[in-house]
């Protein structure tokens, strides 16, 4: 290979590989009543409400009730909980229509955006009867569900996820 075209190949290397960079989509600015982790804000609510009534308190923040979608999240989470009380997740009947009206025919809960519950922690498998999921006090933080989505318990919001966008461009030569 001559010398200007081991060097006309190596800028065109170089050139590519720089061709892409990663942006920040999204920069989140937790509250001082939230507590930053993996790109996300948590906010570890005293109050007790219902399961609705948790989820519209939430939703009015900018937010929703917590997904744990994996064990460091798990691990997080327990380092600010209450042992000794009961905390509301996002989880309602894997359904088309997530309503709490009804139960569930998969007879299965998922995230309140539809997505399947792929990490878990549950004391026992929810019961096809089950149309909402809290972690249960004393268990070491394990979760459970429960048909009686009218109690009162404290809850966890979710706000924000920080966005990671890569950007490539598209050289032809």
């Amino acid at each position: 290979m001559g010398k200007v075209s081991l060097t006309t190949y190596t800028l065109v290397v170089f050139f590519l590989a720089s061709s892409c960079y990663a942006e920040l989509g999204e920069v989140i600015s937790c509250s001082k009543h939230q507590t930053a982790f993996d790109g996300a804000c948590y906010e570890f609510v005293g109050l007790q409400f219902s399961f609705l009534r948790a989820e519209g308190w939430c939703e009015r923040g900018g937010g929703h009730l917590v997904f744990i979608l994996n064990d460091e999240t798990q691990q997080f989470l327990q380092t600010h909980l209450e042992p000794e009380k009961d905390w509301w997740l996002g989880l309602a009947p894997a359904s088309p229509n997530l309503t709490l009206d009804v139960s569930p025919t998969e007879g299965s809960l998922a995230w309140l955006d539809g997505s399947d519950v792929r990490y878990s922690n549950w004391v026992n498998l929810p019961e096809a009867r089950a149309t909402c999921g809290y972690i249960l006090r004393d268990t070491g933080f394990q979760w459970t569900a429960t048909e009686n989505c009218t109690q009162e318990l404290n809850f966890i919001c979710q706000f924000g996820m920080l966005l990671l966008h890569l950007y490539c461009f598209d050289f032809e030569f």
